[in-house]
């Protein structure tokens, strides 16, 4: 049984409520039981109440790292349909694809062929979706997570959904367990000693991060200094002086595959850039973008490998098996 009792540590507060949403969450399981009983009612994040009769065994995933979330909790044997977007695990590129991110992509007569017992879409953008596959009768649950707590909650209710109630509890336990692995360390970071960090979501125009999302989570509990944590926005659009200004010390970003991401080439050649720390020292960094934006399993992944980005001296990379 892990200790629930928040931590207190120097500029990384952000731990304590993640590790409280967890527990929490873990807990209210428990209560719930290791059986489940059905029918099985949840409010989704369109604030509606979804019943699910009978444990789904023909189950559509629209949402990539829920379809992650699905496997995790051994369920891929029952997951049926997925987007082109859901490539993780491996296995899941051999389902039925019924569309891509967007609504409007969306094929719902390919989708109700597969005759599905459970849909598990996204929020609002997903909401026509939600309402045609309600009118068809079939059962459909919008999940999405913005944060860790999020996270964690979609683990949680996706093991409730089906019938994986134990298996999501351990989900959630070991998360937090590696989380807890990344603070412990990154705690020992004298506050003087802590790196300032940049990291450009986009180019053009300049996006950045604020605090409160999972990327802002990142580099709080990795121990960075986030430049524009003052911002209470999501995804700030700020100007290059900006950034030349808070002079980061580690400028990261997203690596896309064959895509075009964040070298120092391209960062140097900007107008002014060249005296920012970042630059100076050659810390420019593209760090894979599912695993630090995909609020799935993985994202203690995402968490692991900024660790290792900002302080490889503290977090070494682990061995190769």
């Amino acid at each position: 049984m892990l200790n629930c009792k928040p931590k207190k540590i120097s500029g990384l507060s952000v731990f304590a409520a993640v590790r409280w949403i967890g527990c929490v969450l873990v807990g209210v399981l428990g209560v719930m039981g290791a059986e489940p009983t059905w029918p099985v009612s949840v409010q989704d994040a369109l604030r509606r109440t979804v019943t699910v009769p009978a444990p789904p065994q023909r189950i559509v995933s629209l949402i990539p790292a829920n379809t992650e979330i699905l496997f995790a909790l051994g369920c891929g044997d029952r997951v049926v349909g997925v987007t082109t977007f859901c490539d993780y695990p491996a296995e899941a590129k051999t389902r039925a694809k019924v569309g891509g991110f967007a609504a409007s992509t969306v094929n719902i007569e390919s989708l109700l062929a597969l005759r599905p017992d459970l849909v598990v879409t996204g929020d609002e953008y997903h909401r026509k979706v939600v309402e045609s596959l309600t009118k068809a009768g079939v059962p459909t649950v919008a999940i999405k997570a913005s944060d860790f707590g999020g996270v964690f909650a979609s683990m949680i209710t996706l093991g409730k959904l089906t019938g994986q109630n134990k298996q999501a509890e351990e989900l959630v336990q070991a998360q937090l367990a590696r989380v807890d692995a990344v603070v412990a360390r990154a705690s020992k970071i004298r506050q003087v000693d802590r790196l300032r960090v940049y990291w450009e979501v986009f180019d053009a125009p300049v996006i950045t991060t604020g605090p409160n999302t999972i990327i802002g989570q990142l580099i709080a509990l990795s121990g960075g200094l986030n430049v524009f944590a003052d911002i209470d926005s999501e995804f700030p659009q700020i100007s290059t002086e900006a950034v030349i200004a808070r002079d980061p010390q580690v400028i990261l970003g997203p690596k896309v595959e064959n895509g075009d991401s964040l070298t120092l080439e391209k960062v140097r050649a900007r107008a002014g850039w060249r005296g920012i720390d970042a630059v100076q020292m050659g810390r420019v960094h593209a760090v894979s973008a599912d695993l630090t934006s995909r609020p799935g399993p993985r994202l203690v992944d995402g968490l692991e490998l900024v660790a290792r980005t900002l302080y490889p001296e503290r977090f070494p990379a682990p061995a190769a098996p």
